[in-house]
């Protein structure tokens, strides 16, 4: 079977391996789709701070069962997380589960960009694996694993309806932002992106104000925007270390800042710490996701409370995983990119 690997660094090559073998236990997944994520980019340029493992947006359909597996059956569509927790240790208990040492040491076998993956026992017996409905594709099936993370994110932060917010890039989870910002009832909410393209799709897709950080002043824009306070919330849906910095100057006294998206290895920023202590504003990260989070968003993606479909792109067969690389990287061209099989 054929299976993407980085070659060098902006480089994908699709090699040959065989076909994983799997237990009893176990379910080999046929991909049919599977999303190129932010952090499947920064993996291929070296930058990566989370698991060296391509593709985790993955949706297909259900090659072979494990012949103790009684749940599930050939042919079954679905979705599949990529991680488990442990479910017994300190952070699992706080619903923390995202920081269990287990975590990131669960994945995919050998990867989402490839024409079969295996999905561990571990996976299989902690309910990772999400029947697909019969009324959405499996190109919006890679939409759910996102759109999970998306909602922890929000869940942390303490956005309460009528909130005003800005959600500083509008890329893929930007938009995911701005959708599930409409539906929690937040208002005014701003889109911040250098790309026009990106501020269109936000304005499209729920946002109140889509800003130009190149040719505004963002900070100036959103205290006039809030009666001279600033945002109650920011959410950095980018690694951009500029976008943070900036999103931390976008709050009003006692907001909360929160990072979302994965900054590349060794990312500093430069801050007064003193002006941070004095407006006493709430720093927050987001990593990843939880079960929870993807029946959550498995539902809202299903009922059509979240367009997942809108944000697709392109779309292009297994053999073209490199230029599909190239595409997401272009955030002029493209949104949301998918591999199929």
């Amino acid at each position: 079977m054929k299976a993407a690997v980085i070659k060098d660094r902006s480089t994908i090559q699709l090699i040959d391996l065989p076909i994983p073998r799997f237990d009893n236990n176990e379910l080999l997944v046929r991909m049919r789709a599977c999303g190129v994520c932010g952090t499947d980019l920064e993996k291929v340029r070296g930058e990566q701070i989370t698991p060296p493992v391509l593709g985790h947006e993955v949706a297909g359909e259900i090659e072979e069962v494990g012949k103790d597996i009684t749940q599930f059956t050939r042919g079954d569509r679905v979705v599949v997380h990529h991680h488990i927790s442990c479910r017994s240790c300190f952070y699992c208990k706080n619903a923390l589960e995202t920081l269990c040492e287990a975590f990131p040491n669960s994945n995919l076998d050998p990867c989402g960009f490839a024409e079969f993956f295996r999905v561990p026992r571990t996976l299989v017996a902690g309910g990772t694996v999400y029947r697909l409905p019969d009324e959405l594709s499996f190109e919006e099936g890679t939409l759910v694993e996102p759109t999970a993370c998306c909602i922890r994110a929000l869940r942390k932060s303490g956005i309460k309806p009528g909130s005003s917010v800005a959600v500083f890039g509008t890329g893929p989870v930007g938009l995911l932002h701005m959708q599930l910002l409409k539906l929690h009832g937040a208002a005014p909410t701003y889109g911040v992106d250098i790309l026009e393209s990106r501020r269109r799709a936000a304005m499209r897709l729920g946002a109140t104000s889509a800003l130009d950080p190149t040719t505004e002043n963002i900070e100036k824009t959103l205290r006039e925007g809030t009666d001279d306070q600033g945002v109650d919330h920011a959410i950095v849906a980018t690694g951009s270390t500029k976008a943070f910095e900036q999103a931390c100057k976008s709050v009003r006294k006692g907001g909360t800042v929160t990072l979302f998206g994965a900054p590349a290895r060794g990312a500093s920023v430069s801050l007064d710490i003193s002006n941070l202590f004095l407006r006493e504003i709430t720093f927050r990260s987001s990593y990843s996701t939880s079960e929870t989070e993807m029946r959550i968003a498995l539902d809202l993606i299903a009922h059509k409370r979240i367009e997942a479909s809108q944000l697709i792109t392109h779309k292009l067969p297994l053999r073209e995983v490199n230029e599909a690389f190239h595409l997401a990287m272009d955030g002029e061209k493209a949104v949301k990119v998918v591999v199929t099989s």
